[in-house]
């Protein structure tokens, strides 16, 4: 094991060095820990002995693996994250010149109910759009709809923005870290474009105090908002809109998607707008029934 050990103290420092999230980094290095201990176990000791058969059984364990906390079978998503991690750890070696691992799996998502996604239809966002007042709120109301709509951000994501990572220049907002560690750029389009420049110009400047520091989003006391005061906010839009559907901000994320989806972009176009590290977590969406869609008009 004392080849593998210090490949997975390296692939931690490796991680660290890119500034990659210490509780997400631990998780990922034990991940790659249990699966170089399972290699060991069968007399595989090089990174070059690794095969297609090798990774293929791993997984085909984890499948059959029960939870420590449940005591059910490991979930899709855990199984998922194995995936990418696996997949990262590749990357190092590649990066490293220390080898490389050929991770092509295919993990089957299955289908997923209406019940489990809620997406709002176009019409519905457009009415979210018009519960918004001309006031100093309801315009960073506007600039909300556009991060969590228009381009599709997780809710901490939204809620870590600072100032200087919406690009006006470019039309882009940077995501400095989204989940699994990974960094984006997310386009804007012109009516989230004028939304966001509003809010930054007319509405962000008249609650800021000293204490508000370069955060993008924030309450009328100049304090910042977080996601769960982002959330609440989306709430009492949705009241104003008198939309009844349950939902929250990360059902935005999900219609952005489902629309994009509908209007003909690429599952891979998609994955790459959401930050998704690998496409099944995109695919998700081909499961959602078109019916929603069909008779919506683009709003974007």
């Amino acid at each position: 094991m004392t080849e593998y050990n210090r490949l997975t103290a390296a692939y931690k420092e490796w991680l660290s060095a890119l500034n990659y999230e210490s509780k997400n980094a631990l998780v990922g290095v034990e991940m790659i820990r249990k699966f170089t201990l399972w290699l060991w176990k069968r007399e595989i000791t090089e990174i070059e002995q690794i095969d297609k058969e090798h990774i293929t059984e791993y997984f085909e364990q984890l499948r059959n693996t029960k939870s420590k906390t449940t005591g059910k079978p490991l979930s899709i998503n855990t199984i998922k994250t194995h995936s990418r991690e696996l997949r990262r750890f590749s990357k190092y070696l590649r990066e490293s010149s220390q080898g490389n691992i050929e991770v092509n799996i295919k993990i089957e998502t299955p289908p997923v109910s209406q019940n489990q996604k809620i997406i709002f239809t176009t019409q519905e966002i457009q009415k979210l759009y018009e519960a918004c007042e001309d006031n100093l709120l309801g315009i960073r109301d506007k600039a909300m709809l556009g991060v969590y709509y228009g381009c599709g951000l997780r809710r901490t994501e939204g809620a870590m923005l600072e100032v200087s990572d919406i690009q006006f220049n470019r039309r882009m907002i940077y995501v400095r870290k989204g989940k699994n560690y990974k960094q984006r750029y997310v386009p804007m389009t012109k009516r989230v474009f004028d939304n966001m420049m509003e809010y930054n110009m007319l509405s962000r400047p008249k609650l800021t105090t000293e204490s508000s520091g370069n955060y993008f989003f924030i309450g009328y006391r100049g304090e910042q908002l977080g996601g769960e005061q982002l959330g609440t906010r989306f709430t009492q839009l949705k009241v104003k809109a008198d939309i009844t559907k349950p939902g929250n901000l990360h059902s935005l994320r999900h219609s952005i998607a489902s629309h994009l989806l509908a209007k003909g972009m690429s599952i891979e176009q998609i994955a790459r707008f959401l930050g998704h590290d690998c496409l099944e977590s995109t695919q998700i969406y081909t499961h959602i029934s078109e019916t929603l869609l069909l008779h919506s008009e683009s709003i974007s």
